[in-house]
C-alpha cells in the first residue's frame, strides 16, 4: 500500500539523545551517593523504550535510593532539560537529514509520535530547527498510556487525517515498534548502539541507518 505519511520516534531513531540520558541518569545515581555507572549494555536492556517514571522506579529498587518516583522523575526531567535547552548537545542520527531532505521534497506529510514530555520534544525540535517540518506531534503529555500502547500514533493518525495503515511508522525500540503495529501502521525498525539486542522481528523492515528507508520508500 503506497506511504501517504510518515511517522517519526524522536529519541534514538531521528535525534542521538539516549547518550544524554544515560548521562543524566548516571548523575542522578552520583547525586545520590550511589557508586555505579550504567554502561550502555544495561542502558539498552533496561531504560531504553520505557517511560521515565519506570526508570525512576527500577534505579530505586536496584539501588535502594531514599526517594519517591516523582522526586527521581522532577530530577531527571530537570537535568535533562537544562541539557537539551543547548542546541551544541544536540546531534541528528547518522543520515535523518538526508531522509528528511527526500520526504519534504516529496511533500509527504510528516509527524512525530514520542513517549517524551511535550516540553522536552518541543526544546529538541526547535533547537534543531525541525519544527516546520512536521504537520504534526504527538509526545507522552498528550496521550493516557505511553508505548507499546498504541495512543500517540493513533493520535498522529488523527491530527494527519491519514489512514494508520497508509502510515510508515519509524522506530527504534521493540517497545515503540510494538505501539506503532497495534496502531495499524507499517513499521520499519532503525536499531541504535542501545537496542540493536531487542527483538524486532515483528517489525515490517529493519534498515541499519535512516537513508535505507528511501529505498524501501521507493520500491
Amino acid at each position: 500500500m503506497e506511504t501517504q505519511a510518515v511517522i517519526f520516534d524522536l529519541d534514538g531513531l531521528l535525534v542521538d539523545t539516549e547518550p544524554l540520558h544515560r548521562r543524566v541518569f548516571n548523575a542522578t545515581l552520583a547525586r545520590h551517593g550511589v557508586e555505579y555507572e550504567i554502561r550502555d549494555e544495561e542502558f539498552g536492556r533496561a531504560f531504553v523504550g520505557i517511560s521515565q517514571r519506570e526508570n525512576s522506579e527500577y534505579l530505586i529498587a536496584r539501588f535502594h535510593i531514599r526517594a519517591s518516583a516523582d522526586e527521581l522523575t522532577r530530577e531527571h526531567h530537570t537535568e535533562y532539560a537544562r541539557i537539551v535547552a543547548d542546541p551544541r548537545n544536540l546531534t541528528l542520527m547518522p543520515s535523518a537529514r538526508v531522509l528528511l531532505d527526500h520526504l519534504q521534497a516529496r511533500a509527504l506529510p510528516m509527524a512525530i509520535a514520542s513517549g517524551s514530555p511535550r516540553a522536552q520534544v518541543e526544546t529538541i525540535v526547535r533547537g534543531l530547527e525541525l519544527a516546520s517540518l512536521f504537520r504534526a506531534m504527538v509526545t507522552g503529555s498528550d496521550v493516557a498510556n505511553g508505548k507499546p500502547a498504541p495512543d500517540a500514533y493513533l493520535r498522529a493518525c488523527e491530527q494527519l487525517r491519514i489512514d494508520a495503515a497508509r502510515c510508515l511508522a519509524l522506530e527504534d525500540s521493540a517497545s515503540g515498534a510494538a505501539a506503532a503495529k497495534a496502531a495499524g501502521l507499517r513499521v520499519i525498525v532503525v536499531p541504535n548502539r542501545y537496542t540493536r539486542h531487542q527483538d524486532l522481528a515483528f517489525a515490517d523492515a529493519r534498515v541499519e541507518n535512516l537513508a535505507r528507508v528511501i529505498d524501501l520508500l521507493n520500491r
